[in-house]
């Protein structure tokens, strides 16, 4: 073979790297595909099954260069947060099953990180305003911290608002956080000490679809 390679001008070398690039590049694509397609059923199988391990695609060129290719890292993480939170039930004021608490310690994590980092302020206000759901679920729950946690929600609505002025449930979760603040203060003024804001908790809490927030 190389003595016919050599009879034409074309080095070995140069064939094999040929060869290696278009591998490469196939094998590429493929995990563009399986990215893709993850993405997809499993935003599918979310809404059915929370808890299983989702949205972690299987590539198989090393370095996650599929993912860095579509630019879908950002969008990969937040659907990890948002599951966090689901998993974390934050429609349930004090539930302390392990699992949850690590869900919610995860989750405040990794939205955390969102604002800090996310290139889209549309991410960003929708990171915030989770963070102000976890914080107002604990404020019904927690007595001793509450005025703080309220405070941390109150700041993480309008944080998401500023980011982004469309962001409507910010807006209403922000409404129901202001008015439950008042109930509670008038409830603990009244002799109560865990009382449910107003019967009323931060809008879509575990009710959210992945990539939408809630």
């Amino acid at each position: 073979m190389r003595a016919g390679l050599r009879r034409y001008g074309v080095p070995a070398v140069g064939v094999a790297a040929c060869l290696v690039g278009a591998v490469a590049a196939f094998l590429l694509a493929f995990d563009m595909w399986s990215v893709k397609t993850t993405l997809r059923n499993d935003d599918i199988r979310y809404r059915a099954a929370p808890t299983d391990e989702l949205w972690r695609p299987r590539e198989l060129v090393p370095g996650g260069l599929a993912t860095a290719a579509l630019g879908v890292d950002d969008d990969l993480a937040y659907r990890r947060a948002v599951r966090a939170v689901r998993l974390s039930h934050p429609e349930l004021p004090g539930y302390s099953e392990p699992n949850a608490v690590d869900n919610r310690n995860e989750a405040t994590v990794m939205l955390t990180r969102i604002v800090e980092h996310d290139p889209s302020d549309a991410r960003k206000s929708a990171a915030a305003n989770l963070l102000g759901v976890l914080s107002f679920s604990d404020a019904i729950a927690e007595y001793t911290n509450r005025e703080r946690l309220l405070t941390s929600a109150t700041s993480r609505f309008r944080q998401a608002i500023a980011l982004d002025p469309g962001n409507g449930d910010a807006k209403l979760n922000l409404e129901l956080t202001l008015s439950g603040s008042k109930a509670l203060k008038l409830s603990e003024a009244g002799g109560g000490t865990n009382p449910a804001a107003g019967g009323k908790g931060a809008k879509g809490a575990g009710a959210g679809e992945a990539g939408s927030g809630y």
